[in-house]
């Protein structure tokens, strides 16, 4: 096991410390440093254990790379377990902060990685974080919306939530209304972002439309999504909000875009966009410019604006 020389023991993020947050399920925070530097902005993966013993423990998300040896493994056993206990990996979807560690935690353990259909095909296309390669890797099984599984005991329902990437999804404990949603819902984003990454927005919508049909007490996703403080979001009225949050941080996003255009005289370019967009935060979020730029090509398709050169144009 490594040390991580990114731990935050304030908050708990890379300690390898597992939190318990529901009887049987166990938070564990990875730091996304050093190709994020926001400490305040860590990845949740969630341990789920079987309180009487009878099943072997799973886990939500793999985390990056290193998150094998420095957070997962530690976690398993400052909860009891060896390594060759857990019985599964599932990935909310496949990006390098939530499949990045899939390789390593199979090989470590001889777990089994299970993900999305949709977002299968990109784990076979590897990926990097920061400096560190995720090879291609294939996953075990391949997860449809509406199957039911079994996880540490437990009965969940999975749920296509498609929008932050195609085949997202969120898996729920009817009984106990319990969500874990991964990206899927980002609020309005995290200190890493600025905004929240909804590539196909129409999706997106959709996937907090199938949330709201759900009663849920205790929604989980992988990131402390602003404004909401940390990644457990509770009881039933803050989950609302926090859908509510959702759909207006996306609807907005458009007029924000077009406010900042306006700014700066009718055209500027992406980092004075950015700018003016995150004028809230000290510095501009190192994801801002780049997803900025995801809509804005979406607004040039609507002929809202145009390109030309560096610079963004109202039409």
């Amino acid at each position: 096991m490594t040390a991580n020389p990114f731990r935050v023991d304030a908050l708990d993020v890379a300690t390898g410390h597992p939190i318990e947050v529901l009887p049987g399920v166990y938070e564990v925070r990875e730091s996304l440093a050093p190709a994020f530097d926001t400490p305040e902005c860590w990845v949740s993966l969630y341990i789920l254990t079987d309180p009487t013993g009878h099943a072997r423990p799973a886990i939500i998300d793999t985390g990056v790379p290193r998150s094998t040896d420095t957070v997962i493994l530690p976690a398993l056993a400052a909860l009891g377990f060896a390594p060759s206990d857990l019985e599964v990996a599932v990935c909310s979807h496949s990006h390098h902060d939530h499949a990045g560690s899939n390789v390593q935690l199979r090989d470590a353990t001889g777990c089994a990685i299970w993900i999305g259909r949709r977002d299968g095909p990109a784990l076979l296309r590897g990926d990097r974080f920061g400096d560190d390669v995720i090879p291609p890797h294939e996953a075990d099984r391949l997860l449809d919306g509406g199957e039911v599984i079994t996880l540490a005991g437990r009965t969940y329902e999975v749920v296509d939530l498609p929008g932050h990437s195609p085949g997202s999804i969120g898996l729920y404990d009817r009984e106990r209304h319990v969500f874990f949603t991964g990206d899927a819902l980002q609020a309005r984003g995290t200190t890493t972002q600025g905004v929240p990454g909804a590539a196909d927005r129409p999706s997106y919508r959709r996937s907090i439309a199938a949330t709201r049909a759900l009663t849920i007490e205790h929604l989980f996703p992988a990131h402390p999504y602003l404004p909401f403080p940390s990644s457990h979001v509770t009881p039933a009225t803050e989950v609302t909000r926090y859908l509510d949050t959702c759909l207006d941080a996306i609807d907005s996003i458009d007029p924000r875009i077009l406010d900042a255009l306006r700014h700066e005289g009718g055209s500027a370019n992406i980092d004075a966009i950015a700018r003016h967009v995150c004028a809230e935060f000290a510095a501009v979020p190192v994801l801002a410019a780049p997803i900025l730029g995801g809509y804005l090509a979406q607004l040039a398709e609507a002929g809202h604006v145009r390109r030309d050169g560096d610079h963004w144009v109202i039409a």
